[in-house]
């Protein structure tokens, strides 16, 4: 079978590895050039860990990243890392084309049967396959193209975040507003990060009080961030951002199957994203490997990771929270409010 992933972010990897290890070669084609990762914190829970160690990196990730509430037999609930380190464990061997954007889908009738590619030249060329994966993200060109609809709402609230160069002493801390929503910090070896989940309020009125505005705020909250708001330089490393969610009522059409956030999106707050996105890719391989025909792959995976997804998408970020009451105290309201 040959298999064409569109899309070479840590789903995408994760799946062209399990495939390799099943002796088939998938063609991976990503449109950013190479080594174009927008550095940022990555938490793979538990939910992931076993995709990763089919697609053989487990345990280098896990040295690259430090533990998350380990249980009493050392497995962690999450793993606290840098994308781009995680990226490129995944990577490793993994031939990816990069400056590859899909513009168009070959068709046989009423099946996909490939995709049209234009390179960074503006050259154009068709790649027949037997199953195009499209792993492009939350906003995914591939499965618009296919005609799979997708019900994109914004989460409640905004996400405002920094990634700083600081190693800190911890891998996690968490507090929750009295709405429930979070404040969370991250470290792992190399680096932390935080983020407050906020009202929402456009990325100008985010960021207009300044970082040391926002250092003193951070850190009321979280006193243990400030080695880590303490290495930032500019407000311009603080990242607002509106967060988009993604349900589909179906994942695939012939010869196209939708994975990861291109097909299911909840908000950051839950914590499940890259979890469950690793699991698509994990249950894809399997049923690739089982079917010799790639409909039936698609319809064997679907059948599998519905009833694993669909609780996650009913109860959304909101389901994440620890609601304390009350009326919300001003330090916990970012931007502050002019008395």
């Amino acid at each position: 079978m040959r298999v064409v992933i569109v899309g070479a972010g840590v789903v995408g990897l994760c799946l062209a590895r399990s495939l390799r290890r099943r002796d088939l070669a998938p063609l991976v084609l990503e449109r950013a050039p190479a080594g174009a990762y927008r550095p940022r914190p990555f938490m793979p829970p538990y939910h992931g860990f076993e995709a990763l160690e089919d697609a053989g990196v487990l345990g280098a990730v896990r040295e690259a990243a430090w533990p998350i509430a380990p249980r009493a037999d050392g497995t962690p609930v999450a793993l606290a890392a840098s994308f781009v380190r995680v990226s490129a464990i995944l990577a490793e061997g993994v031939p990816v084309e990069h400056g590859q954007e899909v513009v168009g889908l070959l068709r046989d009738g009423e099946r996909v049967a490939g995709v049209r590619v234009r390179d960074a030249a503006g050259a154009e060329r068709d790649e027949p396959a037997d199953l195009v994966v499209a792993c492009d993200g939350v906003r995914s060109p591939v499965r618009a193209m296919a005609g799979i609809d997708a019900d994109i709402t914004l989460a409640e609230g905004a996400h405002l975040s920094f990634m700083s160069p600081a190693v800190i002493d911890r891998s996690f801390e968490l507090h929750y507003q009295s709405d429930g929503r979070q404040v969370g910090l991250l470290g792992w070896p190399d680096g932390s990060a935080g983020w407050w989940d906020i009202e929402r309020c456009g990325r100008e009125a985010a960021l207009a009080p300044g970082l040391e505005a926002f250092r003193a705020a951070f850190t009321r909250l979280i006193p243990a961030a400030e080695p880590a708001l303490a290495a930032l330089a500019s407000v311009d490393q603080l990242v607002y951002r509106e967060v988009e969610e993604v349900r589909c009522e179906r994942w695939w059409v012939p010869g196209l199957v939708a994975i990861g956030d291109a097909a299911h999106a909840v908000g950051p707050e839950a914590g499940l994203g890259a979890g469950l996105g690793l699991g698509d890719a994990l249950a894809l391989a399997i049923a690739v490997e089982r079917n010799s025909e790639p409909d039936g792959a698609c319809a064997d995976y679907e059948l599998w990771r519905r009833p694993a997804v669909r609780p996650y998408e009913e109860i959304g970020a909101a389901g994440a929270r620890v609601a304390r009451g009350g009326v919300k105290p001003p330090e916990e309201r970012w931007p502050p409010r002019r008395s």
